[in-house]
């Protein structure tokens, strides 16, 4: 199936889950597309825009029923909303789930974002203070700012100039 005839089958279970699980009360024109920029979310919903997005990510890597899941998840958001009740996940909005059962929260196995290994050492000229920094800085001076702070108002002073000591690799 393509991904436009799966968004054909999720906009058709929208009105089926609507009918079954929400007492028909979720607007009809809501619609439903996929995010490619969601890695750590498997949906959410805007209600402003009546969008719902469906991780594209998660529905490539866990499938149909784990994009199902999800819409019904944005879906008891929406519900909880349009009856004026708190919609977050919250006590209510986690009973709501188990009598209708919805999923609150995917147990999906995926490599979460982890920080880079690499990290830049750099030490202060004044006081000796070591500082690590994700990325290098080319021609962008960086300075301590304790001393920076403390012994310049608050100002940038060039006296305190971190100076690159070297790379160092975590682990």
């Amino acid at each position: 199936m393509t991904d436009d005839e799966v968004l054909a089958h999720l906009r058709k279970h929208y009105r089926a889950a609507n009918r079954e699980k929400f007492e028909g009360i979720l607007p009809e024109d809501y619609h439903i597309e996929w995010n490619p920029l969601l890695r750590r979310l498997t949906g959410r919903i805007t209600y402003g825009l009546r969008l719902i997005e469906i991780s594209t990510f998660h529905f490539r890597s866990y499938g149909y029923q784990d994009a199902v899941a999800t819409l019904e998840h944005e879906m008891l958001h929406l519900y909880l909303y349009r009856r004026g009740l708190p919609s977050g996940h919250n006590h209510h909005f986690k009973r709501e789930a188990q009598l209708r059962g919805i999923r609150v929260f995917h147990s999906n196995d995926y490599k979460r974002n982890q920080q880079p290994r690499d990290r830049w050492l750099y030490e202060c000229p004044s006081c000796g203070r070591m500082v690590f920094r994700q990325r290098r800085r080319e021609g962008q001076a960086l300075a301590c700012g304790i001393c920076c702070r403390t012994l310049a108002d608050g100002a940038w002073d060039e006296r305190f100039c971190l100076r690159l000591v070297r790379m160092v690799r975590m682990v």
